[in-house]
């Protein structure tokens, strides 16, 4: 079984060069994004502990909670910049190291400026990850096969779930105490350090670039090379924008910064209020609601596989994340209208959460395709820049209306309303108008 899909390449000896190449750079690509999500939301599953312990109020977490993101935003396009020059190999190594001390280091707070200051610093440390990772995979795929290599790193954000909610729950169920810390404490520590251990091995086993490695033959590396050369140039003819300020004047980057940022306020409408929600309406303990957390979070995995591999398959982007921001949409009003249900509030956030997922991998897919160059990198650092400033106003936002009305249903209702915003970004997308972006057939050149 490939992890690109056999029937979105033209020709068997293509489809096993790039099925060898995603299997030796996206598993790393994936746990490093699974580190980062679980990283970025343990807070959720320590502030059941936390927020008593150095007294937080459900406002002052969801400040907390989002400055992380105005640190990120700050400087995730010079990071991109940076990165684009000295290769992802040492800049992606660097940022995973530093992280994962700053992440650790959180089980150090003790007053609620402390655990502002370090979300803070955090931010600006792992800033560039993901944008990072999103353009190195250009380096590696074209454009047709890019939504699918980029599904496999978004499902870090489900595997953070499945993976970093339980372990939450046990860290936080039956460490606490143990050393004199807490078991909030241990959450921060146990789910930190892995970062900067794959830090390490990122700097020791990946390679900028196909020219770079032992495990394609040169027939191979042509092939590669050849695809996406081929497709630099049928850009450079359709007089796409390479320079840095290109990202900024291209309108189509602009629609894909508005969808962005709407579908990152639906997810961490979502991420960082399942644990409170779950264990509200459950009544169940810390450990069995990182169990729930984690079973609701498989649904999303195969609808987000399944949708990228159709959206390859067939070049098409807008319809396919269209239809994920009106999932969204819908499971989000769901929940907002049956909070005081467990069942169907769940299902609605289980539907919204795949609704997330289906339209993620169609939206990172685009930039390539509008931009090239330095202009590439600034675009998808762009588009992650601004949209991670829905981590800073969504949570703070939740919190807000939680305090004030004492119910989730308004905070529901109002991401609700953002998604179906998110829906009319893409779906008016200039250069997406006619139904499809720049498609470029690969060159003939068969592999040795």
């Amino acid at each position: 079984m490939g992890l690109i899909d056999r029937a979105s390449v033209t020709d068997e000896a293509r489809w096993r060069v790039y099925n060898r190449i995603a299997w030796k750079i996206l598993p790393l690509m994936l746990i490093g994004y699974t580190i980062a999500s679980i990283d970025r939301v343990n807070v959720a599953f320590a502030k059941l502990q936390m927020s008593a312990a150095i007294g937080l109020t459900e406002a002052m977490y969801g400040f907390g909670a989002g400055i992380f993101f105005i640190g990120y935003c700050l400087v995730e396009i010079p990071s991109n910049m940076i990165l684009h020059r000295v290769g992802a190999r040492l800049w992606l190594a660097r940022i995973m190291i530093v992280w994962g001390v700053l992440s650790a280091a959180t089980a150090l707070v003790q007053t609620p400026a402390h655990f502002y200051i370090v979300r803070f610093v955090l931010g600006v440390a792992e800033a560039g990850y993901y944008p990072g990772a999103l353009l190195f995979l250009t380096y590696w795929f074209p454009s047709n096969l890019r939504a699918q290599a980029i599904s496999v790193m978004v499902l870090g954000s489900s595997f953070a779930s499945i993976i970093g909610s339980p372990l939450s729950g046990a860290v936080m169920g039956f460490m606490n105490g143990l050393g004199g810390l807490s078991g909030w404490q241990w959450v921060f520590v146990v789910e930190g350090l892995p970062a900067t251990i794959l830090g390490i091995v990122v700097f020791a086993v990946l390679r900028n670039n196909p020219a770079d490695v032992k495990w394609l033959n040169p027939g191979e590396k042509t092939l590669v090379i050849s695809d996406l050369a081929s497709e630099k140039q049928a850009h450079a003819d359709a007089g796409l924008g390479h320079r840095f300020g290109d990202a900024f004047r291209n309108p189509n980057i602009w629609c894909v910064v508005l969808a962005n940022f709407c579908n990152l306020s639906t997810l961490y409408g979502i991420q960082f209020w399942l644990p409170t929600i779950i264990q509200k309406v459950s009544k169940t303990t810390v450990f069995n609601t990182g169990l729930i957390a984690a079973g609701l979070a498989l649904i999303p995995c195969v609808v987000l596989i399944v949708n990228a591999r159709h959206s390859d398959k067939t070049n098409e982007r807008r319809w396919h994340a269209t239809i994920g921001f009106l999932a969204s949409a819908v499971g989000l009003g769901i929940a907002g209208t049956f909070s005081a249900n467990p069942y169907l509030a769940l299902a609605g956030l289980v539907l919204a959460h795949s609704g997330f997922v289906m339209a993620s991998p169609p939206i990172f897919s685009l930039p390539a395709t509008f931009v090239t160059g330095a202009a590439a990198a600034a675009g998808f650092a762009l588009i992650t820049t601004l949209g991670n400033f829905a981590g800073y106003t969504t949570p703070y936002l939740f919190g807000v209306l939680r305090d004030a009305t004492g119910s989730f249903s308004a905070g529901f209702y109002g991401m609700s309303v953002v998604a179906l915003v998110g829906a009319a970004a893409i779906f008016t997308t200039p250069a997406l108008r006619g139904g499809k972006p720049l498609a470029v057939e690969p060159n003939t050149v068969a592999a040795e």
